[in-house]
C-alpha cells in the first residue's frame, strides 16, 4: 500500500544555485530516517534538518503513485522476508530503495554540500541467500555541481553471509568527498557472477541506506580528506528529467 500521509505536502521547487553562500550557518548533519514506517510512493520527500531526500522511479513522472521503497525497521519486523532478503542486525529504521528506484538529496537552504559517509546494504529480491554473487550490487553516488557537471563514485555492497546481508559503513574519498554539490543522487547497479553491473533494467538493483552524513560546504566540519581517486565516468543522465519534477515536501522531523 502506498502511504498518503498528511505529513507529505506539495512544495515549489527551489533553484539550486551556488549563490547560496548567503544561507544561514550550517553544520554536519546525519540523515537517519527515524520516525516513519511503511511503503513510499514515487515523488514523496523526506525532510530532515536542512536537507530533503526525494524518492523516485527512473521514469518521466518520477513514478508518482507507484511503489519505490519502504521505511524498514532493522529488527526485520517490517521486511517481507518471504519474498526479499533484507539486511540483518541493523539498529533503527533505514530506507529501502526497491524496484530500481533512486533517491535524490538537496539542501532546503539552497547551500552546496558534501557527502562524507553513509551506511548501506544490498536488499535481495529473493530470500535464497545462495543465489547471489559475492558482490551483489554497487551503490553509485552522482553529485551535481553548480555548473551542471557531475562526479560519480561507486561502492561495492557486501555479499550475503550465512545470516544474511549486512550493512557496511562507507566513506566517500578523494575528489568526490571534497566537492560541494547542489544535488546528489544514489542508485543501485545490480551485478552478476561475472562482475558485470548495470542499473534500471531488472528491478533487482535494490539497497538499504541510512546515516547519511552531509556537511555544508565551507563550514568548519568540511575538512578535505587525503586525496584518493574518485570513480568518475558516464552518469545515467536519464535521471535528470525526472529528479527535479513533481517534488513533494515532507514534515520536518
Amino acid at each position: 500500500m502506498i502511504r498518503n500521509s498528511s505529513g507529505f505536502k506539495q512544495v515549489l521547487g527551489a533553484a539550486l544555485v551556488a549563490a547560496a553562500a548567503l544561507a544561514a550557518p550550517a553544520q554536519a548533519e546525519v540523515i537517519g530516517f527515524e520516525g516513519y514506517a511503511g511503503a513510499v510512493g514515487g515523488t514523496e520527500v523526506w525532510t530532515e534538518g536542512n536537507y530533503n531526500i526525494g524518492f523516485y522511479a527512473n521514469v518521466a513522472d518520477g513514478g508518482e503513485g507507484t511503489l519505490v521503497g519502504q521505511f524498514i525497521n532493522g529488527d526485520d519486523s517490517t521486511c517481507d522476508s518471504g519474498s526479499m532478503a533484507c539486511p540483518v542486525g541493523h539498529a533503527g529504521t533505514y530506507y529501502g530503495a526497491l524496484n530500481d528506484s533512486y533517491i535524490d538529496i538537496w539542501s532546503n537552504s539552497v547551500a552546496p554540500f558534501s557527502v562524507k559517509s553513509f551506511d548501506a546494504a544490498f536488499i535481495g529480491g529473493s530470500p535464497v541467500l545462495g543465489s547471489y554473487p559475492s558482490v551483489p550490487a554497487l551503490l553509485r553516488l552522482q553529485g551535481f555541481l553548480a555548473d551542471g557537471s557531475y562526479l560519480l563514485q561507486d561502492f561495492a555492497l557486501d555479499g550475503a553471509t550465512a545470516g544474511g546481508f549486512n550493512f557496511g559503513h562507507f566513506d566517500t574519498t578523494g575528489t568526490f568527498a571534497d566537492s560541494a554539490f547542489v544535488e546528489v543522487l544514489a542508485f543501485g547497479l545490480v551485478c552478476n557472477t561475472s562482475g558485470s553491473c548495470s542499473g534500471f533494467n531488472s528491478d533487482r538493483a535494490q539497497f538499504g541506506i541510512d546515516n547519511i552524513s552531509l556537511v555544508e560546504a565551507g563550514t568548519a566540519a568540511d575538512v578535505p580528506e587525503p586525496g584518493t581517486v574518485a570513480m568518475l565516468g558516464l552518469g545515467l543522465m536519464g535521471l535528470a528529467g525526472a529528479r527535479r519534477r513533481n517534488r513533494r515536501g515532507g514534515k520536518q522531523s
